[in-house]
């Protein structure tokens, strides 16, 4: 059933991908987000951050760690049809082309 090359392997493989990358990646996407919309200071007021770890500090401390993780589904389920399709694709490419697989 989870033999190397089943469809099974494949979608737990790219799930499990889509995971990582989406853990990995949503805490700078929340930092970013939140240093772009931030106001603009008005003359001589200092800006609400100075800097990525600023933010990323000031968030934790006023909503929790978990801030961090805002939009981690919505990210997860983008993500993850692409991942399926694209591996799947470049395996089934990468061996009709070289007879090897790609991975």
């Amino acid at each position: 059933y989870f033999g190397k090359d089943s469809g099974p392997t494949w979608l737990v493989s790219t799930l499990f991908a889509s995971f990582v990358a989406t853990t990995v990646s949503t805490p700078f996407d929340v930092v970013k987000s939140r240093i772009q919309n931030m106001p603009k200071p008005k003359a001589g007021e200092k800006p609400l951050y100075s800097g990525m770890f600023n933010c990323f500090a000031t968030s934790i401390k006023a909503e929790g760690p978990l801030v961090v993780f805002k939009g981690f589904v919505p990210a997860f389920l983008k993500l993850t049809p692409y991942n399926i399709i694209s591996l799947t694709l470049t395996e089934a490419l990468m061996t009709a082309y070289t007879g090897k697989a790609a991975f």
